[in-house]
């Protein structure tokens, strides 16, 4: 099973800095929080808008779009909270790679989830990274303020450790 991989790149400013990573230590799992919200979309929304956020990466059931280069600068994590730092040693937004999962509305939450999953496992494989380990959720950095992808992944009754199991499954596959 492969995916195409659509580089979308946005535009140079608040979302994307162009500051490149120190070196990819880390990814973290998101969801967009906003159902039926597509990855071309979010994609388009980060271009128009340029928010002081960001992720790397949409993937809902038909696309996998990089909005920002995967070895730049992405702002997916407050600097302010320390949990990263406490676990892999390094600020999120400056050492890991931000995807996020788009559902609900007219998304089919199993293909999205599919592609998703593909996609963390083929980082994986290309950063030399351990699925198990090297994968936290937004949720895990953040839990005073952030629910995702936990609590998405909860109501199709997948808990995140699961997850992380079968993005394992797609990375032995890629093998």
């Amino acid at each position: 099973m492969r995916f195409p991989i659509e580089r979308i790149y946005i535009s140079y400013g608040n979302s994307r800095p162009g500051s490149r990573l120190s070196k990819v230590r880390f990814i973290v799992a998101h969801d967009t929080g906003n159902p039926g919200s597509n990855a071309i979309g979010n994609r388009d929304y980060f271009q128009e808008k340029m928010p002081k956020s960001s992720a790397h990466t949409f993937v809902d059931d038909q696309r996998i779009i990089e909005m920002i280069p995967i070895d730049e600068v992405a702002y997916h994590v407050r600097y302010s909270v320390p949990t990263d730092n406490e676990l892999y040693g390094y600020n999120a937004n400056s050492a890991a790679i931000g995807v996020e999962l788009c559902y609900g509305g007219n998304i089919s939450f199993w293909d999205a989830y599919t592609r998703y999953a593909w996609y963390l496992a083929y980082l994986c494989q290309v950063y030399g990274l351990n699925p198990k380990t090297d994968i936290v959720s937004h949720k895990r950095l953040d839990p005073a303020r952030k629910i995702d992808p936990e609590n998405v992944l909860k109501q199709q009754g997948i808990p995140f450790k699961q997850f992380l199991n079968d993005v394992y499954r797609m990375y032995v596959s890629l093998r």
